[in-house]
């Protein structure tokens, strides 16, 4: 029996070895730096709708202010990534990006109008843009090309991490400031949520200026310009931004989940927990899903996700019963964790390894023009026709894309993963 404990026991570690392979210290020094920064996000998150309609905003207003943030973000992320191509040097970029998003957060206490959220939002974001491609660049550099998947997947499971802690200090922090299930936050609750969020951002900031290394490419920085670079992307990079392009103009932005657990009458505090939920299953399945992209391919694993996201819509479109509601957030979660790191593995395989930042910029920014006018679709379908309708617009064009994605999409040029 001892000895069959035994082994069982060194089977488990070696588990963890083989499903930790490929995933150097800047990596993880970046998964912390991204902890850090979604465990302060996350804990703003959550109660940023509500905040919103406590200032008198409508759905519509509430789908401009995080289309608008996510779409002025994603404009310099291509700009971004093209430079940090061209000077070889990422970490700038990404102290930047970072520091300057930590120094806005703190600015929501001060906030009185939706329009002053829309600005502080967007100056935050602006820090996202900047550091969003160099920093996916870096981990892409730090990472053999047979352990993509798995990198990228790690990353993100730490930024899910992130988001689930700071989901459970804001449940912390609300009893702790004296509200309950059944009573909602006060002007004065939000306002000492966002001060105390802005704490882990300034740490995350520290972790990048002492820790994080440049990591010296393996070929020469492209000596084009920015629009020949763009070019030189190649057609299967095209081919793919068209099916994501389609895909993300009707990915429908977290908050209205949040706001449609509100319209099923739950509590603040009963939707942070649902909230929570989603981040949970976020955290839980992106290594599984990197791994098999790495043996099965990129494609297979994307159609997946697109697959549950439209069950996800399909769920909440139609939830009555309350665990419904819990099961859409747990899917949604699932759908998140198949496809945000995967989807960053399969642009680095498309694309020449002197524009890996100006291809992620550029699939990032791509993302960002549609969720703009995606968020305003949102608001109104919400507002004009009621939650029901719009969620069914995410499943329908999440099922158009599927079929854009198996009939247009570039074949996987994964490489074969000993692991």
């Amino acid at each position: 029996m001892k000895s069959r404990s035994g082994k069982g026991e060194r089977n488990e570690v070696g588990r963890r070895r083989r499903l930790l392979r490929g995933v150097s210290a800047n990596v993880v020094l970046l998964g912390v730096v991204s902890l850090l920064t979604d465990l302060s996000t996350e804990m703003i998150i959550p109660i940023l709708p509500m905040f919103l309609l406590s200032l008198g905003a409508t759905g519509l207003i509430i789908g401009l202010i995080e289309g608008a943030a996510e779409t002025t973000a994603s404009l310099l992320k291509v700009v971004s990534g093209w430079y940090s191509d061209k000077m070889r040097r990422r970490k700038p970029f990404i102290l930047g990006g970072y520091g300057s998003s930590a120094l806005a957060k703190p600015l929501l206490i001060l906030a009185t109008s939706p329009w002053h959220v829309l600005g502080i939002r967007v100056t935050e974001r602006i820090g996202k843009g900047i550091r969003s491609a160099p920093r996916d660049a870096l981990i892409a550099d730090s990472t053999e090309p047979q352990s993509m998947g798995i990198a990228y997947s790690f990353h993100k499971s730490m930024d899910s991490l992130g988001a689930l802690l700071g989901v459970l200090v804001l449940i912390a922090l609300v009893f702790g400031i004296g509200a309950s299930l059944d009573a909602g936050l006060t002007e004065e609750d939000y306002r000492v949520v966002f001060a105390v969020a802005a704490v882990p951002a300034l740490l995350a900031v520290l972790v990048i200026a002492l820790f994080v290394r440049d990591v010296r490419g393996r070929t020469e920085p492209p000596k084009t310009s920015f629009v020949s670079g763009m070019r030189d992307l190649g057609r299967p990079f095209r081919l793919l931004m068209v099916v994501v392009m389609v895909f993300y103009i009707a990915e429908i932005n977290v908050a209205f989940f949040i706001l449609k657990g509100l319209d099923y009458g739950l509590s603040d505090l009963e939707v942070i927990l649902l909230y929570a939920l989603y981040n949970f299953t976020f955290f839980l399945m992106p290594v599984t899903f990197g791994r098999m992209s790495d043996r099965l391919g990129r494609k297979p694993v994307i159609a997946m996700s697109f697959a549950l996201y439209a069950v996800t819509c399909l769920i909440m479109a139609g939830a009555g019963p309350w665990w419904m509601l819990v099961l859409g957030f747990g899917v949604l979660g699932v759908y998140k964790a198949a496809s945000e790191g995967v989807f960053k593995a399969y642009v680095v395989d498309l694309v020449p390894e002197e524009l890996r930042g100006s291809a992620l910029g550029a699939f990032h920014t791509g993302i960002g023009l549609v969720m703009l006018p995606g968020g305003i679709i949102a608001g109104l379908l919400w507002d004009q026709l009621g939650p029901a309708p719009m969620f069914l617009y995410g499943a329908v064009v999440a099922a158009a894309s599927l079929v854009l994605l198996v009939t247009m999409a570039p074949p996987d040029k994964t490489p074969v993963s000993s692991g």
